[in-house]
């Protein structure tokens, strides 16, 4: 698909190629390792997100989850709990992206908006200065 068209991803009759196993495998894998927790940390926080009393989730499971030749595959429902647990949406970004779409959490929206009203602030300060000039004489007229 080229940049230029416009026509929306699900309205195109080209499949994308969503074929990003591996890469999600990669990502989840590369945030576990740098979120700071032992995979029993990780489980224990996938355990909590999911709300159960039972242990859902245990270190051998998530191990398999997440070996790139497992059959064994994480259930969808329990994606949002591995992303509270390995403090990263990124794997989640790889699964959007051959759909062109990205995951923003609610701080970054807060943030472009708090930046475009930054914006319209200075626009709106920049003609009422322009009006205050055109009504007020100048120096040089009296």
């Amino acid at each position: 698909m080229k940049i230029t068209d416009l026509t929306p991803i699900f309205n195109q009759d080209e499949a994308p190629n969503c074929d990003v196993y591996h890469q999600f495998l990669y990502a989840v894998n590369a945030a576990a390792r740098t979120c700071g927790l032992t995979r029993q940390g990780i489980v224990n926080r996938m355990n909590q997100a999911l709300k159960v009393d039972d242990v859902v989730i245990n270190e051998t499971l998530l191990n398999k989850y997440l070996a790139p030749g497992t059959e064994k595959y994480l259930p969808a429902h329990q994606l949002p709990a591995l992303l509270w647990a390995i403090k990263s949406i990124e794997p989640l970004n790889v699964l959007l992206e051959p759909l062109l779409f990205k995951a923003v959490d609610q701080r970054s929206q807060l943030l472009e908006k708090h930046a475009e009203l930054q914006m319209e602030i200075e626009k709106f300060s920049e003609q009422q200065r322009e009006i205050q000039k055109t009504l007020l004489p100048s120096s040089s007229n009296q």
